[in-house]
């Protein structure tokens, strides 16, 4: 037998011929596919952008569909296939025949857009890029006729609200400021901490579960002292949403919720802005275009209760020169700026950036105690918006992220003494991130994305009743510092499996530097049209979180230190299930939804109650994990057309956490947790100069720790000895066991629209606290001498209620458009 030699230049011929042969083959096999396509109907992408026609800027979420020509006006027609613009008002609708239609887009406060195009010719992506003109409109209304629009029974809506900054302004508000915190308050499951506070626990979970996102980068700290607002300018904000629960695959990193609030970027038109001024603040927004290809917008606010308070304080020591208590110094700013540049038809750049800043500070003066505590947020921003096909849009994006928190007080004892406690807590953040939308046909679009974090906590608590004066120092060059990479990667698919059914299906798979961390995070939703009115929902995820949010729970004083997952520290982990459904009048006059939801979560974190504060003892060590629990029902009813409109919010609900080291391991509530929750709102437009508005909430106590036994422990000297100083002990509930009385308030507003040297002014006046509720915000253990029969003098303790603003506070508030 002979063999053959063939030379390796023979061979490499060989292979390039054989590889020309099958790539001839393709290309024939896709020219007969091709004229089978032409045979039986050629196939078209129709895809572009949404805009408002006054400003240039991207319309959000608003619904666009396709009719057969000259049907869309019709009672009853029927959509062929829709979809809704995504956060850059990009829209796809793949795999259409050739032949007339109407294009028709609706959305919340806008003209409905009707368009008739003709589908055909040789090119077989069509861009059509669509401008909106603004509507007079109440807080969720829209006009729909016919049947209900394909893209409404998405899952996007399960546990969802979405809220524009034309909605939050029509709300009472708090010192005259508008704030988005405080409107999300008043939805089912959200809740604040007391009357003044922004802050959101959502469905049994606590501030630091929620995902809070400022054009996707993470903001740790949302809100200023005691949640007293919002770190975001109503003026400055383009579109808010909020997800309770059960998170899309596109989400992670948190176990409860996310807020997701997107800036506004800039006017493409023409120069302009808005300002006003309330008893709290000032603020100010310039926006407007830099070429015909880039605009920009600045917007920031100012607090002067800092300037209001040293006034006061002067004039109280002048009446008063022996008062033993002033108004502390404290102020804020928030500034907010971005930049956006058409680079071409496909790309689009953005710069943006914020900035924020709180002190608190005791007045120079006061000699009692003295406290210094300031933080602060810092981000910039960087995104490219890249549509590479007509089915294809991709987002990439650079940010770094600053968050500052440092607490230092100083309390002066009767002894000579000095009781100080001190903590700080930065983090520094530098993500990437690539994300995508693909849309390859009208039944699927396929969202996948990866993202990296590089992670720098800096933290330490310190705590001793016994420094000496002025032997305390916070150095944060003396603290701990850990380094960690987070790093996820996701896939997910929004499926129309029937004009009735949509599923969304994903997974999120997520990795922790420290402690090699690795999960995967299976998502799952679903959502059926019974009929045109009713709709029934469904969604299980699972998440889990890296970082934890301790705060002590013994002191009255701002006291957060972040501290990430190590070996010894497990991640928080959490799995959520909801269930529901809606009812929709057909003209869209009422909304009715019904949701029920179960939420479990693992290796919660809170300071053990013998936890000693000091540089010297590692702070995992005064940690301890436990689990929670929390699962209700809510029920949203929402008026959402004519001279009145509103909503009635009800929520029923319990929150339980167990720690084996707290409470003797036995399960107890959380203080934010709340049986009963009720929120109504009221809005009437008398004329299109004069709005009235009203508020009413009602909530169950907070979950309280509350002393109900006394008794006196005499120490002995040497053992044996007594002292003679005897020392009242108390024997407390259970942690949590008691409730202080049911919150409920009225908030009033009105609203007056004129105009003035040719600019649109408005003026607001609104009433917190109507019939004066004194409403608690904590009980504390105070001691009063009492003559005893024997002529001696005895401290007795009492428990007294302290009240935030148990009076009715009306503040003014003035604001012009230009």
């Amino acid at each position: 037998m002979k063999f053959r030699h063939t030379k390796p230049a023979q061979l490499h011929k060989q292979h390039h011929y054989r590889y020309y042969q099958r790539l001839s083959a393709m290309l024939a096999m896709l020219f007969v596919c091709h004229m089978a396509l032409a045979q039986q109907g050629a196939r078209y992408t129709l895809s572009g952008t949404v805009s408002e026609s006054a400003s240039g800027e991207a319309v959000i979420g608003v619904n666009v569909i396709l009719y057969p020509e000259g049907t869309s006006h019709k009672q009853g027609a029927k959509p062929l296939v829709g979809t809704r613009t995504n956060k850059y008002g990009f829209y796809s609708l793949p795999n259409i025949s050739s032949g007339a239609y109407d294009l028709v887009v609706r959305g919340v406060g806008y003209k409905t857009f009707v368009k008739s195009i003709a589908v055909d010719g040789h090119d077989f992506s069509i861009r059509v890029n669509i401008p909106l003109q603004l509507e007079a409109a109440r807080a969720g209304q829209v006009t729909v006729r016919g049947a209900r629009d394909e893209a409404q029974t998405s899952t996007a809506k399960i546990s969802a609200v979405t809220l524009s900054p034309g909605e939050i302004q029509s709300l009472p508000a708090f010192g005259g400021e508008a704030d988005v915190f405080r409107a999300l308050q008043l939805m089912p499951g959200v809740r604040t901490g007391n009357e003044v506070s922004s802050g959101l626990f959502i469905r049994g979970g606590s501030p630091d579960q929620n995902l809070t996102l400022l054009d996707g980068v993470i903001v740790y700290n949302p809100t200023h002292l005691g949640g007293l607002l919002s770190v975001f300018n109503n003026d400055a904000l383009r579109d808010t949403r909020l997800l309770k629960g059960a998170l899309p695959a596109e989400y992670g990193g948190r176990l409860s919720s996310v807020i997701d609030i997107t800036m506004k970027e800039g006017s493409k038109e023409k120069f302009g802005g808005s300002a006003g001024m309330s008893l709290l603040n000032a603020r100010a927004t310039v926006e407007g275009p830099i070429s015909n290809d880039a605009s920009f917008i600045i917007s920031g606010r100012r607090l002067w209760l800092d300037i209001i308070a040293s006034a006061l304080n002067e004039q109280l020591r002048t009446w008063f020169p022996q008062a033993s208590s002033y108004i502390p110094s404290y102020f804020f700013y928030d500034l907010n700026a971005k930049v956006n540049y058409k680079v071409s038809d496909n790309d689009r750049l953005y710069i943006s950036g914020y900035w924020g800043y709180d002190l608190l500070k005791n007045p120079p003066f006061f000699v009692q105690q003295a406290f210094d505590v300031a933080w602060g947020n810092s981000i910039a921003n960087l995104r490219w918006n890249h549509i590479f096909s007509p089915t294809l849009f991709l987002n990439f994006q650079a940010s770094f992220t600053n968050y500052d928190f440092r607490t230092d007080i100083t309390s002066n004892l009767p002894n000579g003494d000095t009781a100080r406690f001190g903590s700080l807590s930065r983090i520094r953040d530098w993500a990437v991130r690539g994300a995508g939308e693909w849309t390859p046909s009208h039944e699927h679009l396929i969202k996948f994305g990866v993202e990296a974090l590089y992670h720098q906590f800096r933290g330490a608590t310190v705590s001793d009743g016994r420094f000496a004066a002025g032997g305390f120092t916070l150095d944060a060059t003396n603290s701990s510092e850990i380094q960690s990479l987070e790093t996820a990667i996701y896939l997910q698919d929004e499926w129309q499996v029937t004009p009735s059914l949509n599923v969304n299906a994903g997974a999120r798979g997520v990795w922790f530097q420290n402690g090699n961390y690795a999960f995967i995070e299976p998502r799952m939703s679903a959502s059926y049209a019974v009929s045109d009115e009713i709709t029934v929902r469904g969604s299980f995820a699972q998440a889990n979180q890296f970082i934890h949010l301790i705060i002590r729970n013994d002191i009255g004083v701002p006291s957060d230190v972040w501290f990430p997952s190590t070996e010894r520290v497990q991640p928080a982990r959490g799995q959520q299930y909801v269930l529901g459904g809606e009812y929709q009048s057909l003209d869209r006059e009422w909304l009715l939804s019904i949701e029920g939801y179960y939420k479990y979560q693992q290796n919660l974190l809170e300071f053990k109650d013998d936890a000693q504060f000091s540089l010297l003892a590692p702070t995992d060590d005064q940690l301890t994990s436990g689990s929670g629990e929390a699962y209700g029902v809510e029920v949203f009813l929402n008026k959402r057309l004519g001279q009145w409109t509103g909503w009635i919010g009800y929520t029923l609900s319990w929150a339980w956490r167990t720690f084996p080291d707290l409470n003797e391991g036995r399960p107890f509530h959380p203080r934010f947790d709340r049986r009963h929750d009720i929120a109504c709102v009221v809005n009437y437009k008398h004329s299109e100069d004069w709005e009235f508005g009203c508020t009413w909430v009602y909530q169950t106590g907070q979950a309280f720790t509350m002393p109900i036994g006394q008794f006196d422990f005499v120490p002995l000297t040497n053992g044996r000895i007594p002292t003679g100083f005897s020392r009242p002990r108390f024997q407390s509930t259970q942690r949590n066991g008691f409730r202080l009385p049911a919150f409920h308030k009225l908030d009033l507003t009105a609203t007056h629209k004129f105009s003035w040297l040719g600019l649109p002014w408005s003026v607001s006046l609104s009433i917190y606290n109507a019939y004066s509720r004194a409403n608690p915000f904590v009980w504390n253990l105070r001691y009063r001498d009492e003559v005893q029969p024997d002529g001696s003098r005895k401290q007795i303790p009492y428990v007294e209620e302290v009240a935030l603003i148990p009076f009715i506070l009306p503040t003014l508030g003035i604001g012009l458009t230009f």
